[in-house]
């Protein structure tokens, strides 16, 4: 753990934040289909507290999911801090397509979530799990990511750590979290 209660962001990653425009947002997104398998529910949805378990299981060996930007005073130069009012449900949302959903409705859709941004006050990454598709066997998962916090290959990394190769129904639950306090004025 850093001495201080938070690490200021590189160059290059603060270069992401300073090129984001209203029209250029600078997150990195995609669209994943699974297989529902034990995830769907007996009306044919998908248990969206078993995957926010999941997701929230393993971001201990992610810290920076749970981390929002915070400016320095005079300098204004932007470091990562732990979010006191981290927030699961925020992060890990649940969206339906009227059903049953085809697949230029899931295009719709997904380009309106890629397009907006993501809250700068908050841990700048989502997950959208989308049910309601035609094939009630497969849901989509929607991902976005600042690129901030990722390029090319960490990506990769990261769908290491929050994707297993097979189901499972079994995961340790999550350690209890207790955010570093923030650092004193005269500290930063």
């Amino acid at each position: 753990m850093p001495e201080n209660a938070y690490d200021r962001l590189s160059f290059l990653d603060n270069s992401f934040l300073m090129m984001e425009t209203p029209t250029s947002p600078m997150h990195v997104a995609g669209t994943a289909t699974f297989e529902a398998g034990p995830l769907r529910t007996a009306d044919g949805g998908i248990d969206i507290d078993t995957i926010r378990a999941y997701v929230a299981s393993r971001l201990h060996l992610i810290p920076r999911y749970r981390q929002r930007l915070v400016h320095v005073p005079i300098e204004n130069h932007p470091v990562w801090m732990d979010d006191e009012h981290f927030n699961i449900h925020y992060h890990v949302r649940h969206i339906a397509l009227p059903k049953p959903g085809d697949e230029r409705q899931l295009k719709r859709l997904a380009a309106r979530v890629m397009a907006q941004h993501l809250d700068r006050q908050k841990p700048l990454w989502e997950i959208w799990i989308l049910e309601g598709l035609a094939n009630l066997a497969h849901f989509v998962m929607i991902s976005k990511i600042h690129h901030c916090m990722v390029d090319g290959v960490s990506s990769v990394d990261l769908l290491k750590v929050l994707l297993e190769p097979e189901p499972t129904d079994a995961f340790e639950p999550p350690a209890q979290w207790i955010p570093r306090p923030a650092p004193s004025r005269r500290a930063t």
